[in-house]
């Protein structure tokens, strides 16, 4: 059986990495040069594509080449936009919080323009500073009535079933929690998708397969038929066949 793999950095795996036969990645990129990569990747290789800014690059890079990157990204046709979204474990100062709204609003914007659904990266703030605590809830509001995927969901079940309830998808990672438990136990299988964020998190894509257990444990589930599940719902949402 195939499993998909919703979130990975392809290109950055070593040279020598070979994916195995059973694993079907969708590429995605979160900055300018990775997004040039991913897209170089996936043409060569035919395989899905999510490219978009993230919020941590507007704090890197700045976004005065914002015109430019999103050129780039309408230019090459991708499945989705993504990864984006809001950051405030990145964000120090009101000034980056008002810099990744900006560049989220304008991913947003394009996602729409261009009718596609949009991938998200969230991290809400662990800090006593000036940055707002919560980035989920502000996502939520900001992308109600679009498609939306929250990639390595890291908010709690009440913010999950949210999700769910506007039309979401959350994906899971192998990474286990207690949070996380909840939220498998209370999101319908059919709104769940697995993904490895390989190589910053899982170290290669075969680490989809222990989220992929992990589910089937907490829904007292066969692998096969999480299997089965994410991988159809990872095609109705980038919109491809494997």
């Amino acid at each position: 059986m195939v499993i998909v793999d919703s979130h990975a950095h392809l290109f950055e795996m070593k040279k020598d990495y070979v994916l195995p036969s059973d694993i079907y990645p969708v590429v995605v990129g979160y900055s300018h040069s990775s997004n040039q990569k991913a897209a170089e990747l996936a043409r060569k290789h035919n395989y899905p594509l999510a490219i978009g800014i993230a919020p941590q690059t507007s704090i890197k890079e700045g976004i005065a080449k914002l015109d430019e990157w999103v050129e780039f990204i309408a230019r090459s046709k991708p499945n989705a936009i993504g990864e984006v979204g809001l950051d405030y474990k990145w964000a120090q100062t009101k000034q980056d919080v008002e810099k990744e709204h900006i560049l989220f609003d304008r991913m947003i914007a394009l996602a729409k323009d261009m009718k596609l659904p949009i991938v998200i990266h969230s991290r809400n703030n662990p800090n006593e500073n000036e940055v707002p605590k919560n980035a989920i809830d502000e996502i939520i509001e900001k992308t109600r009535g679009m498609k939306v995927l929250m990639h390595f969901y890291s908010g709690n079940a009440q913010q999950a079933k949210e999700i769910v309830k506007n039309g979401g998808y959350l994906s899971i990672i192998h990474l286990r929690s207690k949070e996380r438990r909840k939220v498998i136990e209370e999101v319908s299988l059919e709104r769940l998708l697995v993904e490895s964020d390989s190589p910053y998190v899982g170290r290669t894509p075969e680490t989809i397969r222990e989220a992929v257990a992990y589910i089937a444990e907490v829904k007292d589930l066969e692998v096969e038929e999480v299997i089965t599940a994410t991988t159809r719902n990872a095609m109705d949402f980038f919109n491809f066949t494997v």
